[in-house]
């Protein structure tokens, strides 16, 4: 195939990541039509970019030959020049304003599993951000106008949802929530992911809801019933090998009983790790007895190597990969940015994957303009949202108890209105009531002042 990447820049916002960088660079330099791009890691951490510039040099061209021009800079004015691509993979404040996310709502009895979304947590992530993600947007546009904008961060959809409201520059969100599923699938069924699996599915990230399943030509959704009434009597259609990517990711997770609930109470599947899926609904995390009945430990944080581990151990760990103490995984991960880039300059045709955009009827009965994540087509011409018409009232009921408060946050977070801000958090499902909202938002207010600029008459849009 034509080596095409030879005329394509990316650059990587958040460059400075343990996790993300050498990941998201090895998926590109195993596509050989990319060989030969220049990549632009920008971070404002240094000592991070000492680390990851070196590892993705080693990585996508020592041992892949994938010729990438690599460097690295703290200045994003410098880094998008001549842009077509930019990705972003950060966290505004980092461990300990995640960690804050989760401790101030539990001493007011709110149990979050993850924090980053939906919640208080979430809440309290995309407010800080607002302010960074436009000044990015707003620099791009300036910059590289013409590029394509691809978001990792988050709370993804208000991330994505803002800067599409302040900026023409076309941003869409990636998430890998539908490809970890269908590793799993792949993996109960004896089906391979790529290949055999199509799936119909909308929502927004971390609560896209599955719609059916063909599985070479069965139903899919009647398949993982049987297979989740008798795992051990369910016979799979082939040999049940657990993908690389999967084991890549951490193996199969034993824990999708969340997800394995709402198949059988509603006839529909949750998308999303259970980790994930919990925080949009107040059943699952009502108390800690509870919490501990679906499989998750109030004292330990779920999901994410950025949760997991502190700035140092992440550190070491990517050092060990850099210095040959950990050996690397050099094959395609499940992550779909490369391959969207490849789609997009028409080195890869007709790619299908999941993406977060504004709805203009992809879903008739949401709102339009919000986002929403649904199935898309990907080549040379675009981001085609593809269709799904009416989604069932179970699903549009719940969509819709956290669609509004999203725009209210979006909202809040761009006018540093903080009696909008309060109401927004107060209409979450995880809030009990208007006071408690009250004194978790003061609480937050106070912590994250340095963090909130928008509330305090230090940015405006």
């Amino acid at each position: 195939m034509e080596t095409l990447g030879k005329d394509v820049k990316f650059v990587l916002i958040g460059g400075g990541s343990f996790g993300w960088s050498h990941r998201l660079i090895t998926d590109m330099a195993c596509l050989p039509e990319l060989h030969g791009m220049h990549i632009v890691l920008q971070d404002i951490n240094p000592d991070a970019l000492s680390v990851t510039l070196p590892l993705c040099q080693k990585l996508a061209n020592q041992m892949l030959g994938a010729n990438f021009r690599l460097e690295a800079t703290t200045d994003l004015k410098v880094a998008l020049e001549g842009a077509d691509f930019v990705g972003l993979t950060i966290s505004t404040g980092s461990e300990q304003a995640n960690l804050l996310d989760l401790t101030i709502p539990r001493k007011y009895g709110i149990l979050q599993t993850v924090g980053d979304t939906v919640g208080p947590g979430g809440w309290s992530r995309a407010l800080r951000n607002i302010p960074v993600v436009v000044d990015i947007i707003r620099t791009v546009e300036k910059i590289a106008p013409g590029a394509w904008f691809m978001n990792y961060s988050n709370p993804m959809t208000v991330l994505t949802r803002t800067m599409q409201k302040v900026s023409q520059v076309k941003t869409v969100g990636l998430c890998h929530e539908l490809q970890g599923l269908l590793l799993h699938l792949a993996y109960y069924f004896g089906v391979d992911w790529q290949k055999d699996i199509k799936v119909k599915m909308a929502g927004i990230n971390h609560l896209i809801w599955i719609l059916a399943i063909d599985v070479c030509g069965y139903d899919g959704l009647k398949l993982l019933k049987k297979y989740i009434q008798d795992p051990e009597g369910f016979k799979p259609l082939g040999p049940q090998v657990i993908p690389e990517e999967l084991i890549n990711g951490g193996g199969v997770n034993p824990n999708q009983r969340i997800k394995f609930d709402m198949l059988m109470r509603t006839g529909y599947l949750t998308g999303a790790g259970d980790a994930h899926t919990a925080e949009f609904f107040s059943c699952y995390l009502k108390d800690e007895e509870t919490m501990k009945r679906w499989g998750y430990s109030p004292d330990k944080r779920a999901h994410t190597f950025a949760h997991i581990h502190t700035y140092e151990r992440r550190k070491q760990l990517a050092l060990d990969l850099l210095e040959g103490r950990r050996q690397p995984f050099l094959k395609h991960s499940h992550e779909h940015a490369s391959r969207i880039i490849a789609a997009l300059i028409g080195a890869e045709e007709n790619l299908l994957t999941p993406i977060n955009t504004g709805n203009i009827g992809q879903v008739d009965n949401l709102p339009r303009q919000v986002v929403l994540e649904t199935m898309a087509l990907v080549n040379r011409l675009g981001v085609t949202p593809l269709p799904v018409g009416n989604l069932p009232s179970f699903i549009q009921t719940h969509l819709m108890r956290h669609i509004p408060v999203q725009e209210m946050i979006v909202e809040a977070g761009l006018t540093g209105n903080k009696e909008l801000a309060v109401l927004a958090l107060s209409c979450d499902p995880l809030i009990p009531s208007p006071d408690i909202a009250a004194k978790i938002a003061e609480e937050v207010f106070e912590s994250f002042r340095d963090w909130l600029p928008q509330f305090n008459g230090k940015w405006s849009l």
